[in-house]
């Protein structure tokens, strides 16, 4: 209702004009900006730390406590969970001293086994379409911190002349994820969001720098920054790897063992079912696993009117036998109330593993079936049942 609503909205502005992009990576511990201390009255240089969690992020939240002895606001620090702390990673003098109030308790900038438990390079990035800037940020920031954020832009891009921009959209969780930013105060208290803020009491700070000078540079060239590690090859998964698929007995790949109905009318559920393989031999990224084709009378070739990706098709995997590595895919396509009427089929692909190595792709169609309303009035129940060919 409420989508519904704004959509309706009278007020709603048309965004026109340019876009224009800009993008740095950040090493947050190395980054030092001006801080202006409202209750002292004074500037003063500040700086990040390595990344670090306190012992209020275990606490949990309100609507999601931890457990043990852990509670939010917790700003002293413990004999036991220290000692707990030390056995992972003993964290330097320094490194404590940097996180102000937070009492450490995982030192997650000092582990690295097998990789950095948190990261040091972040990506920021800001988008300016038309009057509308957007700002891509690597972590949640809180409602305080996303206002002080906006309004840092607003006022860099005021700075470079022109129109000035109507809006400021924080677009948060963007490329890296940063756990959270609170303002300086915010982290003082040392709830579940201030132990979560990673780089030090001026996590914010540094962020309000860096998204001023990207908004001054908009339009112009910038040094892309350090490259995040890459960390693909050290990726340790538990799922055991596919070892060989086999198809069921006197079948192949791609063969339709159940066929839909005849007819269907709108609202009426479509199923399928065919000899499979286990489909992370291809993730079929930018594909499909299935496709709901129609017929073009006038070109004589089949349209893709739906693929996995839509509502209303389901793909169901289902192993039939581990031992033999034989499966079958269920397809499932509900036919909308504006589908076209015509003669559809459904289509899966697929790649099988073959026992002595190497994935090959397979695929199958099911017969031909007519959509459209009122079809099913004349059709005897024997002509229009699925029908199984197992």
């Amino acid at each position: 209702m409420l989508l519904q609503e704004l959509w309706n909205d009278d007020a709603a502005e048309e965004v026109t004009g340019s876009l224009r992009v800009i993008h740095q990576f950040v090493d947050m511990p190395s980054q030092q900006a001006e801080y202006f201390d409202p209750v002292s009255r004074t500037t003063r240089s500040v700086h990040g730390c390595l990344p670090g969690m306190g012992y209020s992020f275990a606490a949990g939240t309100t609507d999601g406590p931890g457990a043990f002895t852990f509670h939010q606001g917790m700003k002293t620090e413990n004999p036991l969970w220290n000692a707990v702390r030390s056995f992972l990673a003993p964290p330097s003098e320094r490194y404590l001293s940097c996180h102000g109030a937070k009492p450490v308790l995982l030192p997650t900038g000092e582990m690295d086994f097998p990789f950095e438990w948190q990261p040091r390079v972040v990506s920021t990035q800001l988008a300016l379409i038309g009057t509308v800037a957007m700002a891509c940020v690597p972590g949640e920031f809180t409602t305080m911190s996303g206002r002080r954020l906006r309004a840092a832009i607003s006022e860099s891009v005021a700075g470079l002349g022109g129109p000035g921009i109507s809006q400021v959209i924080v677009a948060g969780l963007c490329n890296t994820y940063s756990d959270y930013i609170t303002t300086p105060e915010e982290y003082e208290v040392q709830r579940y969001e201030g132990a979560s803020t990673i780089y030090g009491p001026h996590t914010l700070t540094l962020y309000l720098a860096q998204y001023r000078k990207l908004a001054s540079a908009l339009g112009s060239a910038l040094d892309p920054g350090p490259s995040p590690p890459d960390l693909s090859d050290d990726l340790v998964s538990f799922v055991t790897p596919v070892i060989f698929d086999m198809p069921i007995w006197n079948h192949k790949f791609g063969d339709c063992i159940e066929q839909p109905v005849r007819v269907a009318e709108p609202g009426v559920t479509v199923t399928a079912k065919f000899v499979a393989a286990h489909p992370r031999n291809n993730l079929t990224l930018g594909a499909s696993y299935l496709t709901v084709e129609r017929f073009e009378e006038g070109s004589g070739k089949w349209k893709i009117v739906a693929t996995d990706a839509n509502w209303e098709t389901r793909f169901h995997w289902i192993r039939v036998s581990s031992i033999l590595g034989s499966s079958v895919a269920l397809i499932t396509w509900t036919v909308g109330p504006d589908a076209v009427p015509g003669k559809y089929r459904i289509r899966h692909v697929g790649s099988f593993k073959y026992i002595f190595g190497g994935t090959h792709p397979y695929e199958g169609t099911t017969h031909t079936f007519k959509v459209g309303p009122n079809l099913l009035n004349g059709f005897p129940y024997e002509y229009n049942s699925p029908k199984r060919l197992v």
